[in-house]
């Protein structure tokens, strides 16, 4: 099992795990990297406080955590691209 050290988890909020010392959740991470097409280093350089590190492990975890992404994406196109990734595999 994948430990995600980099992440925050809050039981309380039901909502997408979010980088440690920042609010932004690997949801959105995730979103600008199969949506936009950026690369990890380009979303990192987004935001302060979160390295390239921290955006993998926030890709692997929507990878590996399909539900959690259909249950709480914004938008239909990356349900879709983590339904397929989850099937095929694929690392972020």
């Amino acid at each position: 099992m994948a430990v995600f050290d980099r992440l925050r988890f809050d039981d309380s909020l039901k909502e997408s795990p979010r980088i440690k010392g920042s609010r932004i959740s690997a949801i959105q991470l995730y979103e600008m990297f199969v949506i936009r097409g950026l690369t990890h280093d380009e979303i990192s350089e987004m935001f302060e406080g979160v390295d390239e590190e921290d955006v993998k492990e926030a890709i692997k975890y929507c990878i590996s955590h399909p539900d959690v992404v259909r249950e709480q994406a914004t938008s239909e196109l990356t349900k879709n691209v983590v339904e397929r990734q989850s099937k095929s595999k694929v690392k972020a």
